[in-house]
């Protein structure tokens, strides 16, 4: 979800702009059994700069991780290369290292080196928010790919992450999103298919999940369910975000993509799809984000007095999918923004020379990073990242993994109990459903708190966010 200026340029600095960004792996059974702890696979790394000919030739970035055997590294083996902006490579800003986020405590991952020859393994495709970077997630793309998972994180074209990006309004954004990742997964699918390919015989058709953060979890919702009009959705309009007329070529329905087995959302944006939309989610589904009081506090930084529409953007797309193997992780002490690297770039920037101590100091003590304040971030990038990928691997263990997978570890981390016990930081849910008197069939409940009676209600399509059906 893209916040007006805030998420936009930060400084100016030694000619470029700077916006808001956001070792062979142990090799114990116990271990990489373990989804809070990396694989066994090391991680290799590639991307890929397409175009979409049928899409008025509109560009494609994605930036792959994959397992690798460690046999394969060594001390020649090149550390992976992330350019800050794929589309003009480093003419605007240079790139950024595995080695670099390797000193923050981010797992190793290495340029181009042979796949493991275990593979196929499962794709998961991952849309970032607006404006984000691919990089923004390169704690899920290590993390995953050591698990046994092939990972691509897209980076959109005109989503106005850099000053000379182009910048699309919202609308168009909804619209090429789940086009952009259902591109993308046939350009995977085929080069899987095509020896020669690095990633020859490395993705397993069959075990496709779709994930995001922020819209690109709009897109992860539209992608499993369906939307049926992009243009509906007046969300950005009611938080000043954009203005009507909205563009006419939006006004079509995206349709679900097939592929996709089972999807997973990080503070998604379920604004933007109406309820009966999300009720036709038929798949595996792992609903993770803030909790309510700081989901509150977005919807106040927005807007004042927005705080309570905000209040149930999680708990509401859980709600409406309904099924026993989808869950809701609440990860408390989190932001909108601690589901990416954001507040770890600053850090890596400040290392390679890009800014000034006291642009960092700024950085690590204002939003979404600072610990006080509205919408504070209070747990660490450490933990937070650790809490993401181990509920993301337990998920993708149990729906999608192999038979070398602890599954009875991955379906008990799955629980209330597990969180209570062993996961202090997550409030864990199976199920919305909890005795409330509702107005009338418009409405829906909904669990604030994992040890709480309380039960709250809720407008399934909030007034004003959609146009007239």
């Amino acid at each position: 979800m893209h916040i007006n200026s805030i998420f936009r340029i930060l400084v100016s600095i030694t000619g470029f702009v700077l916006l808001a960004p956001c070792a062979t792996m142990a090799q114990s059974q116990q271990q990489y059994d373990d989804p809070a702890q990396p694989g066994r696979y090391a991680v290799g790394h590639t991307s890929y700069l397409t175009v979409d000919k049928d899409a008025n030739n509109r560009p494609e970035f994605f930036s792959v991780w994959y397992p690798v055997d460690p046999r394969e590294i060594d001390a020649s083996t090149p550390p992976a290369e992330y350019l800050t902006d794929p589309y003009t490579g480093t003419e605007n800003i240079p790139a950024t290292f595995s080695t670099d986020w390797q000193k923050l405590g981010y797992d190793p991952a290495y340029e181009g080196p042979t796949p493991s020859r275990d593979g196929p393994f499962p794709l998961v495709m991952f849309s970032p928010g607006w404006t984000d970077d691919y990089w923004c997630h390169i704690f899920i793309g290590t993390r995953l790919a050591s698990h046994g998972y092939v990972v691509a994180v897209l980076e959109h074209w005109a989503d106005g992450q850099w000053p000379w990006s182009l910048n699309d309004d919202i609308w168009t954004v909804m619209f090429n999103r789940p086009r952009d990742v259902s591109f993308a997964i046939t350009q995977l699918l085929a080069k899987s298919g095509t020896p020669g390919e690095l990633l020859f015989r490395t993705v397993d058709p069959e075990s496709i999940t779709a994930s995001g953060h922020s819209i690109g979890g709009y897109a992860t919702f539209a992608l499993t369910g369906g939307d049926n009009l992009v243009c509906d959705a007046l969300w950005p309009v009611v938080y000043g975000q954009a203005t009507l007329p909205y563009p006419p070529n939006t006004c079509v329905p995206t349709r679900p993509d097939a592929r996709i087995k089972s999807m997973i959302t990080l503070d998604g944006s379920s604004q933007t799809m109406r309820f009966t939309e999300l009720v036709r989610i038929s798949i595996p589904s792992l609903i993770m984000g803030e909790t309510v009081n700081n989901s509150e506090s977005l919807g106040d930084m927005i807007i004042p007095g927005g705080g309570a529409a905000m209040r149930d953007w999680i708990a509401r797309p859980h709600a409406a999918i309904n099924r026993p193997d989808s869950y809701r992780v609440d990860v408390n002490g989190t932001n909108h923004y601690s589901y990416t690297d954001y507040c770890d770039a600053g850090q890596v920037w400040f290392n390679l020379g890009w800014i000034s101590s006291a642009y960092l100091t700024a950085w690590e003590t204002s939003w979404p990073c600072a610990s006080t304040g509205l919408d504070p971030v209070t747990i660490s990038s450490v933990d937070e990242h650790e809490v993401v990928t181990k509920y993301m691997i337990a998920f993708l263990d149990l729906h999608l993994g192999g038979g070398d997978k602890n599954k009875q570890l991955d379906q008990w981390i799955l629980t209330p109990e597990y969180a209570l016990y062993h996961t202090p930081s997550v409030q864990f849910f199976n199920s919305e459903k909890c005795p409330a008197a509702l107005p009338d069939q418009s409405y829906f409940t909904y669990r604030s708190y994992q040890l709480s009676s309380e039960c709250d209600i809720a407008q399934k399509d909030p007034t004003g966010w959609f146009t007239t059906p």
